[in-house]
């Protein structure tokens, strides 16, 4: 694809970097600084600002297939997606940072002005956390809702029963399937004799009945009808995932502030039922006060990572069940959990995260990327003359597995008798360097398959 990014922020880069493997990538950028980082991946980096004709021009913007405008101006990147607009049949991806262009662009006038997508990654950050909170002991959740399928991570921490065991002993009931296995920086696809270590992240993906077996299975502990969620930071994330939880109704909320301004503004917002304090939620004592060691989850959105992780490490330390933490920058996430944040969390990847499929072409769906791009879940299409094979008689590459099949409107998470017939649609759960291997292995198997039935005639 021939993909046109404006701006070499920090969403730019990630972009970049998620991108320029495989696709004709310019990048429009003046800043000396970032052109430095763009430099060393493989792309094109047009020097200049984005709203002018000539730049993009420069940029072969009349080529592209997406334009992605993530500059840090909402008016340059709104600016920038309706002139590529006059010039190009590119899909326009367009970055804002402030609630009222969201309003304004992803309603009816958005349409109007004909920009594709309003990517608003605060909003989208607010709402993740709050998807993560409603499976206590989950440190990622994902739900596809079209397909009926649920996706969660979970941590072994010390002291966990799975710690030591084969995967195969934990009795992972019918229609859940371990997918992944995150340890010592590496993707593990695991199966029935990987043995579990303090540390490692298991991703499990299925249908909701069986997940709630599998949730149980790492929460034990019966759960309270109603989770008690502290909220440290009433700014943009603060709001969104504290009126996300309000409407949930099953969450008791206490939302931290220290502007008193900030608390009357939420106040006019929000309900009653999220109770609204206005302190300094860095103070242990208060938090002490708070009986931090009570709440299911205390997430720390202040506007300072050093602050978020202040906050964080002294509520580890009172013992709350989870801690989910902000980090402005990205780089500061692994450094987070290693120190005991159980997740870390950055507007700028969820973002990339949640449009990236939307800019892939149909033919290369990625649902949803992990661990900053090292692993992914895939859609691959099997070819319509496909003889059909059972799962455990396919040799599939390493790094590769079929978490879910889609034939008919249906979806079944499979075993390996199921098997993988033409036209069907895989969910693939692969490494990120594996992702086109599944496909040229599917086409192979069918060209040695039909040249060995021409065989078997003649």
């Amino acid at each position: 694809m021939k993909i046109v990014i404006s701006g070499g922020t920090e969403i730019g880069l990630l972009f970049a970097k998620v991108l320029a493997d495989n696709n004709d990538l310019h990048v429009i950028e003046s800043d000396s600084e970032a052109i430095k980082k763009l430099e060393q991946l493989d792309l094109q980096v047009v020097n200049g600002n984005p709203t002018a004709l000539s730049v993009l021009q420069e940029a072969r913007i009349e080529q592209a297939d997406a334009f992605i405008a993530c500059a840090h101006s909402d008016e340059v990147n709104v600016i920038s997606c309706l002139a590529v607009k006059q010039m190009s049949k590119a899909r326009t991806f367009c970055f804002v940072n402030r609630s009222h262009y969201f309003e304004t662009f992803a309603g009816e006038l958005g349409e109007e002005l004909i920009i594709d997508r309003i990517i608003w990654p605060e909003m989208l950050l607010g709402e993740y956390i709050a998807q993560i909170i409603t499976v206590p002991g989950a440190i990622d959740v994902k739900i596809f809702e079209s397909e009926d399928l649920k996706l969660l991570e979970f941590r072994l921490k010390p002291g966990d029963a799975a710690i030591g065991k084969h995967l195969k002993d934990l009795n992972i009931p019918t229609g859940a399937l371990a997918v992944a296995l995150f340890r010592d920086e590496h993707v593990v696809i695991p199966g029935g004799m990987t043995k579990l270590a303090e540390g490692d992240k298991i991703i499990f993906i299925g249908h909701e009945a069986s997940m709630r077996k599998v949730e149980h299975r790492f929460n034990p502990a019966p759960g309270r009808k109603n989770q008690n969620v502290v909220i440290v930071g009433g700014g943009n994330v603060g709001f969104i995932l504290a009126k996300t939880l309000e409407m949930s109704g099953n969450v008791k909320v206490r939302l931290i502030e220290s502007s008193i301004k900030q608390c009357e503004s939420l106040a006019d917002r929000l309900s009653d039922k999220v109770l609204i304090l206005n302190a300094d939620g860095t103070d242990p004592g208060f938090l002490r006060a708070q009986q931090v060691a009570n709440c299911d989850c205390l997430v720390t959105l202040t506007g300072n990572d050093e602050r978020n992780l202040f906050v964080s490490m002294h509520a580890k330390q009172l013992n709350a069940k989870k801690v989910i933490t902000r980090a402005h920058n990205v780089d500061n996430i692994d450094f987070f959990e290693r120190l005991g944040v159980d997740v870390a969390l950055s507007s700028q990847f969820i973002a990339v995260q949640s449009v990236n499929r939307h800019i892939l072409d149909e033919s290369v769906d990625v649902f949803t990327i992990f661990e900053k791009g090292k692993a992914e879940i895939r859609e691959v299409s099997v070819p319509a003359n496909f003889p059909p094979t059972k799962l455990m008689d396919l040799k599939l590459p390493e790094g590769v597995i079929i978490a879910a099949i889609r034939r008919g409107g249906r979806t079944m998470v499979p075993c390996g008798q199921d098997k993988v017939k033409g036209k069907d649609n895989l969910r693939v759960f692969c490494a990120s360097d594996r992702g086109e291997t599944l496909l040229n292995f599917l086409q192979q198997y069918t060209q040695a398959a039909e040249k060995a039935e021409e065989e078997a005639d003649s």
